[in-house]
């Protein structure tokens, strides 16, 4: 008899542990930035919403690694939850290289529309047959054009400038059929490269823009937005499984939310540092006229379009641009 009153207390403490068992999740970037605490609202909401069954700690870069450490991890179950980049989204789902496309998407609010619709439901079926189940699609921010010498309104005034853009092949296809020159160089050697005249252009968001000072040596800001990046807060399918119908509701809803105050707390940093870098002497700009970007991009988007799944995406993004 004592050995199994023994036996139930120790199934009860295991349940216990279970129960208010800490979920681990993982974002890139530090407390200071707006995914990190889309990530905190989304854990401190299910606590409440949950009566204290499910909390979670938020790990990063420098206590866990950058996100080609955490996959694996999340992978196996060892991470909860997580925000990833639209990278390990496209090996699992190849079509989802769209979102990556230049000039695909109008602005952040179309890209939001788009992945909050039918087109973000199909994705999010594909890639939960592939182990990514979808919570909510994120604000990865909004790539624009920044120059050292002139505002790069028109699509031909990029002709034969040196243009700083990542090692992507998209983006450096971008660039030559714009008429300049593809450069790749390290990011941690742009600011070096604007204020000698090695390169002429770069491109980031606005707060990277800042924060890596590149501001002081090309201070054209043009608003392009010609990559809008998506990010998905996914769960492990080893935690999806355990949950229940409810509780699933549940994480599906209080993600959404978090995705909502994120954006709007990007919206909100993105403006302060505008306001700032104003003070400084930077200008911004707002394009001329996106479609004349478009029209020159066939080299980048006719390779997309020759294969069914991605050309199909690509016309329903792009059928969004004008609504």
């Amino acid at each position: 008899m004592l050995r199994k009153l023994f036996v139930l207390l120790a199934l009860f403490g295991i349940q216990q542990i279970a129960c208010g068992a800490e979920l681990k999740g993982w974002v890139l970037e530090s407390q200071d930035y707006p995914k990190h605490q889309g990530m905190q609202y989304f854990f401190e909401q299910i606590k409440a919403r949950s009566n204290g069954k499910f909390d979670g700690k938020i790990l990063w870069r420098e206590s866990l690694g950058d996100q080609k450490a955490a996959l694996p991890l999340f992978r196996k179950g060892e991470l909860d939850v997580a925000v990833l980049s639209n990278a390990p989204l496209c090996e699992a789902v190849p079509e989802m290289e769209v979102l990556s496309l230049p000039f695909i998407f109008k602005d952040t609010e179309h890209m939001l529309k788009t992945l909050d619709g039918e087109v973000g439901r199909g994705l999010e079926q594909s890639l939960a047959a592939k182990g990514y189940v979808v919570l909510a699609w994120y604000d990865g921010g909004a790539r624009s054009f920044f120059s050292r010498t002139k505002p790069l309104r028109n699509a031909s005034d990029f002709n034969k400038l040196k243009v700083r853009v990542a090692n992507k092949p998209e983006l450096k296809l971008m660039v030559t059929a714009l008429g300049g020159e593809p450069s790749t160089l390290a990011y941690d050697k742009v600011k070096g490269a604007l204020e000698t005249g090695e390169i002429d252009v770069a491109e980031n968001d606005v707060i990277s823009y800042q924060l890596s000072e590149q501001y002081k040596f090309a201070k054209y800001f043009v608003i392009s937005n010609h990559s809008v990046l998506p990010e998905a807060m996914v769960v492990s399918t080893q935690l999806w499984q355990k949950l229940a119908p409810a509780e699933r509701v549940m994480f599906r809803q209080v993600a959404r939310e978090s995705a909502g105050r994120m954006h709007e707390l990007w919206a909100k940093k993105t403006a302060t540092i505008r306001a700032k870098l104003e003070k400084e002497g930077v200008k911004f700009y707002d394009m001329n006229d996106n479609s004349g970007f478009v029209s020159r991009l066939r080299s980048v988007y006719n390779p997309v379009l020759a294969n069914p799944k991605s050309g199909d995406l690509m016309l329903k993004v792009m059928a969004g641009r004008e609504s």
